[in-house]
């Protein structure tokens, strides 16, 4: 279904998200509901009272947590977006790329110390405000940021790793307790809002022809799903102690990533090269003169 001009469409995407954003932190934050929803899915531990989860993948958790969170390895990767792009002739999604990595980071810590948690009189919860995930804003800013200068026929080959890696890193905050499952949620939809804006910008940037409109690619999609179902049933295998909440969790997580990331390659479109506004046809003095 065409539903206008491609940066019609990516505003009202990220419109779609920010408002399912803000319904995360109300139903879960605000609202006793929520709050017994995401206790239960994490309840605290027997052992300390914390919320790190009593299975066998605690120790791999805090290893993936403890390397992702490497501040190194994060400024290695958002380079790598720009250099990539630059290789390829796409500095303009490049800068875009970087700017979805750093803008995710930046407004998942700016609404963490925004939001507070009340105390609703929910047993086992607690009012340290953890919503939303900043590991899992960061990881999945990345993967859109990639997503936004690879070629299109490299898309899949990028997302399907992409988003198997933002689904282990956000089960991870989970199960060692570091973060509740609204939080990975929230942080999914933030990350979104923030994507979707930033290629909306790249969509009208000066001198560019537009975007071709989107088609489905349900065999993308398929992959995907096939990935992250695979990536379940690993985790069933290795972890038949770990409880149905915390496995339904990062299930629920997981699928959240993939429509997140289907929905990022399905509006953006086929990427298209960035000709520079002095030499291309198509761009104005106007433009030029705005370049």
């Amino acid at each position: 279904m065409n539903l206008g001009p491609p940066t019609l469409r990516l505003l009202a995407a990220a419109a779609a998200s920010a408002v399912a954003f803000g319904l995360t932190w109300l139903v879960f934050v605000r609202s006793s509901t929520g709050q017994l929803i995401d206790g239960r899915l994490l309840p605290r531990s027997e052992l300390g009272g914390g919320y790190a989860q009593d299975t066998v993948l605690l120790g791999p958790a805090a290893r993936v947590l403890g390397r992702f969170g490497n501040p190194l390895l994060i400024g290695a990767l958002v380079l790598g977006i720009v250099v990539l792009a630059l290789m390829i002739g796409r500095f303009r999604a490049g800068l875009a790329g970087a700017i979805v990595v750093l803008g995710s980071a930046g407004a998942a810590g700016l609404a963490k110390q925004s939001i507070s948690r009340p105390e609703l009189g929910v047993i086992g919860s607690s009012t340290h405000n953890s919503f939303p995930s900043g590991h899992v804003a960061i990881a999945a800013g990345l993967l859109l940021g990639f997503l936004l200068v690879v070629p299109a026929r490299l898309r899949w080959w990028v997302a399907v790793p992409g988003a198997t890696g933002v689904s282990v890193i956000a089960a991870a905050t989970m199960v060692a307790g570091w973060h509740r499952f609204s939080d990975v949620a929230g942080s999914l939809l933030l990350v979104a809002t923030v994507f979707f804006v930033v290629a909306s910008v790249l969509a009208r940037w000066p001198g560019r022809r537009g975007a071709e409109d989107p088609t489905d690619n349900w065999s993308g999609f398929l992959s995907l799903a096939i990935g992250q179902t695979l990536l379940m049933m690993a985790l069933l295998a290795i972890a038949p102690d770990a409880g149905l909440p915390l496995l339904a969790a990062i299930a629920t997580a997981g699928g959240l990533t993939i429509l997140v990331v289907w929905a990022a390659l399905h509006l953006i479109g086929p990427p298209e090269p960035e000709p520079d506004d002095r030499h291309d046809p198509a761009a104005t003095p106007m433009a030029t003169s705005r370049a």
